[in-house]
């Protein structure tokens, strides 16, 4: 069974195809049904969500691909490991990070642009402390134009036919440290042939959105160097604090809502008029931080 994505993803590419062939096809196009596309509600009580790393999580990654043990071994180990890193500080998808050029590189000005190769959008992106230093280690095995010349010839090899074969090779180059971690990449899902993904090197870009909205960094910005209005955004956006909600309340409000904090102090001045020991409450003083706690 195909998820709701590709079935509607494969529909969609054979309404493009008929459409094509309207000078040669005297018919309706039989792929013009909207009743063929299927909704998405249909997996929405089951659909497994690709999960965003802690940074817990993300320490360990960088550990284990920089530790000797001999269970830890994965083909031009020092460039995954800055691939990792280059992911985890910029938000950017596998095949941006490997095959990232250095002509795309301002050391000086500290700064990266990109041209994503699945959207064709162009960002550029400050480079943060971590990632420079690994720059700097990359630049001494600098043989030609990419940033990792041994994992980007990997991911550009093609079999026979001219087909590319090394993307997912690569593919399974970074899974394997995720494993190392106690991860499970991909879980079963009854119905389903294939299974769905929960971690993978897509969750760094999830991880930046997370830690993006943790920090309070406006949407805008973050979607200014992810280069796309991504449901991924959505997801960690969504969010409201408690501070935001009284502010909306007070906007709205006659008179000042009156916070948690307000209402502590309030009750610890009754309690310690003179701010040293509490003093035993009488019935009014009790009455009054009844009165207190009531208000909104």
């Amino acid at each position: 069974m195909l998820s709701v994505y590709t079935h509607n993803r494969r529909i969609m590419q054979l309404r493009r195809i008929f459409d094509c062939l309207t000078d040669y096809y005297e018919g309706n196009n039989p792929f013009r049904s909207k009743s063929l596309l299927r909704n998405g509600r249909e997996e929405r009580g089951t659909l497994i969500r690709r999960q965003a790393f802690t940074k817990e999580q993300e320490d360990q990654l960088l550990a284990v691909l920089s530790d000797s043990e001999p269970d830890h071994k994965v083909m031009n180990k020092e460039e995954i490991r800055i691939v990792f890193i280059i992911g985890m500080f910029t938000g950017q998808r596998l095949k941006d990070c490997v095959l990232l050029q250095w002509q795309d590189i301002d050391m000086l000005r500290r700064r990266i642009w990109v041209k994503q190769f699945k959207t064709g959008k162009e960002v550029t992106i400050p480079i943060a402390p971590d990632l420079y230093e690994a720059l700097l280690e990359a630049e001494k095995w600098k043989r030609n134009q990419y940033v990792l010349p041994k994992t980007a010839a990997r991911y550009n090899k093609t079999n026979a036919e001219g087909k590319n074969v090394g993307n997912n090779v690569i593919d399974l180059d970074v899974l394997k440290p995720i494993r190392w971690i106690g991860l499970e990449p991909s879980v079963k899902v009854p119905g389903r042939k294939r299974k769905m993904v929960l971690y993978g090197f897509h969750s760094l870009r999830h991880s930046f959105a997370s830690f993006c909205a943790e920090a309070g960094v406006p949407k805008a910005v973050l979607l200014s160097i992810l280069g796309t209005d991504s449901k991924i955004a959505d997801k960690y956006y969504t969010h409201v604090s408690e501070e935001s909600q009284w502010k909306a309340i007070e906007a709205i409000s006659s008179r000042p809502a009156t916070s948690s904090r307000e209402k502590i102090d309030r009750v610890l001045n009754l309690l310690m008029p003179d701010g040293n020991q509490p003093e035993h409450a009488s019935n009014g003083t009790l009455q009054q931080i009844l009165e207190i706690l009531k208000e909104a």
